[in-house]
């Protein structure tokens, strides 16, 4: 009886010891200032969020797209953002008023005239990686290349953190497959000013990023910034210190140095961004 008793309560604790984290929930107040049905997300500039988030624009998923039915910008809103260990989303909206939406709530914008054409030869960038060493992009020349953009201390675990754990899968493809030996990945940081190479370095080894094929790079913020606009990105700094509001986008860059292809958002998969490299002109053999 009591060997039954104690295995019991040791299964128990590998059960309790095994169960993902409670989800996190924190009140949202703000205003819709875009809505998305397809992908079942609205941009909202709300206020801070007591214990996690300073004011900001952000586009949040919903729990459920009938929660978007009847709702249109500049509608005044409270929600309940749940944040899980790896996703994030409102439930419980509820509409308060409409108010017009203030100038300039929805952040920078950006031109076609900024962008990269797929095709064109992307530029070197005047980078450092996570060592501490000069790393210009073309001394990734004759690798195909997937790029994306995030920063150590983002908050929300389908942003930033969702790009690290995309391309650990990704990493693990390169290591499996022989027609992908040639790829290499680069995260770019959105937060220079901390994200210097020993925080860079630490929070590689955190993602399990192997060094010979995932890079970590930082830079002046002016080049970054620069750097980053050119691939659609655009960055705000928060209302608080250590946040930069931010969208998502990941390019594909071919073995000449020219841009492929670019990833907008979070909705893909490793696999998505697989084809896309397979797609890519690889080095000539």
């Amino acid at each position: 009886m009591v060997r039954l008793c104690l295995t019991a309560v040791a299964l128990l604790l590998a059960s309790s010891c095994s169960r993902a984290p409670e989800p996190r929930r924190y009140e949202l107040h703000g205003q819709i200032l875009g809505i998305d049905r397809d992908r079942r997300e609205v941009l909202v500039d709300h206020e801070d969020i007591k214990g996690f988030m300073p004011a900001m624009t952000m586009p949040y998923k919903v729990s459920d797209p009938a929660m978007l039915d009847g709702r249109q910008p500049g509608d005044l809103i409270t929600a309940t953002l749940v944040v899980e260990e790896v996703q994030a989303y409102l439930s419980a909206m509820a509409t308060t008023g409409h108010a017009p939406i203030r100038a300039g709530a929805a952040g920078p914008s950006i031109t076609d005239a900024d962008l990269l054409k797929e095709g064109e030869a992307v530029p070197g960038g005047a980078f450092v990686d996570e060592t501490g060493a000069a790393f210009p992009l073309a001394s990734l020349r004759g690798h195909r290349v997937a790029l994306t953009f995030i920063y150590t201390r983002c908050p929300l675990p389908d942003f930033c953190p969702l790009m690290d754990r995309h391309f650990a899968a990704v990493q693990r493809q390169i290591g499996a497959s022989a027609n992908l030996a040639d790829v290499r990945l680069v995260s770019v940081t959105l937060d220079p000013g901390f994200d210097t190479p020993a925080v860079l370095r630490a929070h590689a080894k955190a993602a399990g990023a192997n060094p010979r094929l995932w890079h970590f790079a930082t830079g002046s913020r002016d080049d970054v910034l620069a750097f980053a606009r050119r691939f659609g990105v655009l960055t705000e700094p928060g209302e608080s210190e250590g946040v930069v509001v931010h969208n998502l986008r990941t390019a594909i860059i071919d073995a000449e140095g020219r841009l492929a292809s670019v990833r907008s958002g979070n909705m893909w998969t490793p696999a998505d961004l697989v084809a896309d490299l397979e797609q890519a002109s690889a080095p000539a053999r």
